[in-house]
C-alpha cells in the first residue's frame, strides 16, 4: 500500500471506530426508550442517528478528497457524492 492510501485508510479506520461507538449509543438509548417510555431517550436516538449519518458523509468526503481528489460543490453535493460511486442513484433520479 502506498503512503497516500495508508493515510486514507487510517483516517477511514478512525471514522469507522467512531461510527461503531455511535451505533452502540443508538442501541443503548433505544433500549432505554423502550423500557422507560421517556421521550428524551427517543431524542437521544434521533440525535445519534443524525451523528451516524454525518459520520458516513465524512467517510465519503475523505474518499472523494483522497482518491478522486475532488469534492462535488453546490447545494446538491451530498447527492452528487453518492451518485459518483453508485449508478443506481442516477437511475432513480430519472424516475
Amino acid at each position: 500500500m502506498n503512503k497516500k492510501a495508508a493515510v486514507i485508510a487510517g483516517r477511514l479506520n478512525s471514522e469507522l471506530i467512531e461510527l461503531n461507538r455511535v451505533a452502540d449509543r443508538i442501541l443503548k438509548e433505544w433500549d432505554k426508550a423502550k423500557t422507560s417510555g421517556d421521550e428524551y431517550y427517543i431524542d437521544a436516538v434521533a440525535f445519534n442517528i443524525h451523528s451516524f449519518y454525518t459520520g458516513l458523509e465524512r467517510i465519503f468526503q475523505k474518499i472523494a478528497s483522497g482518491i478522486d481528489e475532488s469534492m462535488p460543490a453546490g447545494s446538491n453535493w451530498h447527492h452528487e457524492l453518492l451518485c459518483r460511486w453508485h449508478p443506481k442513484f442516477q437511475v432513480l433520479d430519472r424516475l
